[in-house]
């Protein structure tokens, strides 16, 4: 028997039951587990990008209010007869200020716009500083006079600026004494019916002053919910509603404006995992980026799909205990079953299943036992026709044999005598000649149930061939064997054979021997007892002779008186 039948190993059936049971709840768990995590994510991520949306949509509108707030103070400042009337009389021959000294400056229309310029700075604080330039962009009136020397750099598009949107802004930048980013905003000043240029009316804004207005439209108050970031068109930040979470000119930075208005990951300069989006603005030269920790958005999610992950686990824990528990109940009756079957397989046919159970498997078990029971009684039957005469219901030759063999093996071993005896029926081919084969195989049948009659349940008798017969008989010296030998003669003569209307009688003629020392194989005994069966044919038949070393000697077939052989 090979390896395979004897060890399935993992390819039992208790393997396949338990991973069957482990997949069966592994596959859809996961798989709805998998499918709710990705619609969970995906709907997060489209709810935290809308907020976002909001968000930055909101500072846009906020930051676009100011600065139309901031072009309404503009032109009113600009447009005052203050301001065009004195810088229109400063460019007339003869009213430079330069070279004039204070006292000569006094009432000058320098000094009038510096008055004015400075009333509207001490009414608008918001306003870092206030100035007038000629048409040559240096400063001719300032609400500072602090830096009256300093160069103003005019937008090279200002004139663009400010047909589109009615006034220009500066670059942003910044001063050693102001931390916070500056910008200016201005309109041109021009004379009578906007022909000629007489200056620029200039506004200097702390950007510091949108923060509020970027705070204000988080989707949520306090900084840990999100942060915007104000940045130029290079990327560099302008404003950040948390300027200590790492947020700089940097490529994942950047990136963000390749695809702007979608929800994107990035890591900041902070080295901080961050989700976020960034907008243009359609009338400033600015981004905003929005954004929040990645932690905040997703832990939910991901608490939740820990959760499902632990119950999955548990579940499946629970499942392969539970399948664990069935399998035992198939596969201890099915590896009973499995064990009779191999031993049946290996020849063993002493095999009984206890039948337990009332479903499948004790059916099976029940059939199982049914064909076994067939199955032995078949091979009884095989070993009885195999060892069996199949006339006379005695052992046939082979098997006679063999029990010989044995008898004379369990001498040697153990010492124990025994006896042969070898009969022949006298004058059997007259009975076949005379009244048919039918009547001579009556006359072997009944001579058979004569035999079992007449002898021991240790002895053994067999048909030798034909109408000759040995019997062995166990632990019996020669005298009892040469009695056991005349009672059966004995028997035979007085017995009337009958076959239909026909009265036989018959008797056989017996050579008797007994096993010696001097026997190497069963065929001295078997020649001896032989030899003994010829002479009683040869001196008479019907009578029992002994043979032995003393007595007898070689002999062979013995002619009757009309020179026939002896039968």
């Amino acid at each position: 028997m090979n390896q395979q039948q004897t060890t399935p190993g993992f390819r039992s059936i208790r393997h396949r039951i338990l991973i069957f049971s482990i997949l069966v709840t592994l596959v859809p768990a996961f798989g709805m587990g998998w499918f709710w995590y990705d619609l969970t994510r995906k709907v997060t991520t489209e709810k935290s990008e809308q907020k976002l949306l909001d968000a930055a949509g909101i500072a846009e509108r906020e930051i676009n209010l100011w600065f139309k707030e901031r072009k309404i103070d503009l032109r009113v400042f600009a447009n005052s007869f203050v301001v065009l009337d004195n810088l229109r009389r400063s460019q007339q021959p003869g009213n430079s200020a330069a070279g004039r000294n204070p006292k000569e400056r006094l009432g000058s229309p320098q000094q009038k716009i510096d008055t004015y310029l400075n009333l509207i700075a001490s009414q608008f604080p918001e306003y870092r500083k206030l100035m007038v330039l000629d048409n040559e962009g240096r400063i001719f009136a300032s609400s500072d006079s602090s830096d009256r020397e300093r160069t103003i750099e005019l937008p090279n598009n200002w004139q663009e600026q400010t047909s589109k949107a009615g006034y220009f802004t500066g670059n942003v930048y910044t001063l050693a004494d102001t931390p916070s980013p500056l910008l200016l905003i201005g309109v041109p000043l021009l004379a009578d019916q906007n022909t000629n240029l007489l200056g620029f009316f200039i506004i200097e804004l702390r950007l510091r002053d949108l923060l509020p207005l970027l705070e204000a439209s988080l989707p949520e108050t306090g900084k840990a919910i999100g942060t915007i970031v104000l940045l130029r068109q290079n990327g560099r930040p302008l404003l950040s509603t948390d300027p200590g979470n790492g947020h700089s000119t940097s490529p994942p930075l950047l990136a963000l404006f390749d695809h702007p208005r979608t929800l994107q990951e990035f890591v900041n300069a902070g080295q901080e995992r961050l989700v976020g989006l960034a907008i243009t603005f359609d009338d400033l030269p600015w981004g905003v980026v929005i954004s929040k920790k990645h932690s905040e958005v997703f832990d939910s999610l991901f608490r939740a799909r820990d959760r499902i992950m632990v119950g999955t686990g548990l579940l499946t824990i629970l499942i392969g205990l539970t399948a664990t528990l069935v399998a035992r109940q198939i596969i201890i009756p099915l590896k009973k079953l499995t064990e009779g079957v191999l031993r049946v397989a290996g020849g063993d046919l002493d095999v009984t299943v206890a039948v337990r159970r009332n479903d499948e498997l004790g059916i099976v078990s029940g059939m199982f036992n049914d064909m076994v029971r067939r199955l032995r009684e078949d091979q009884q039957k095989l070993e009885q026709l195999a060892t069996t005469d199949s006339l006379t219901g005695l052992a046939n030759r082979k098997q006679i044999m063999t029990d010989l063999s044995q008898q004379m093996e369990h001498y040697r071993r153990y010492g124990t005598e025994f006896s042969i005896l070898m009969l022949d029926i006298d004058l059997f081919k007259k009975i076949n000649d005379t009244h048919g084969h039918l009547a001579g195989d009556e006359v072997l049948m009944t001579l058979a149930r004569i035999f079992a009659e007449s002898l021991r349940s240790l002895d053994r008798a067999g048909r030798y061939g034909g109408e000759e017969f040995l019997i062995i008989l166990g632990k019996t010296e020669m005298q009892q064997a040469v009695q056991t030998a005349e009672r059966i003669r004995e028997a035979v003569e007085r017995y009337d054979f009958r076959y239909g209307d026909v009265s036989l009688r018959l008797t056989i003629s017996t050579g008797v021997t007994a096993i010696n020392a001097g026997d190497t194989t069963i065929a001295d005994l078997i020649g001896r007892a032989d030899r003994a069966l010829y002479e009683a044919k040869a001196t008479g038949r019907n009578r029992v002779v002994q043979g032995d070393e003393d007595h007898l000697g070689d002999v062979g077939e013995v002619p009757t008186e009309n020179g026939a052989a002896v039968t």
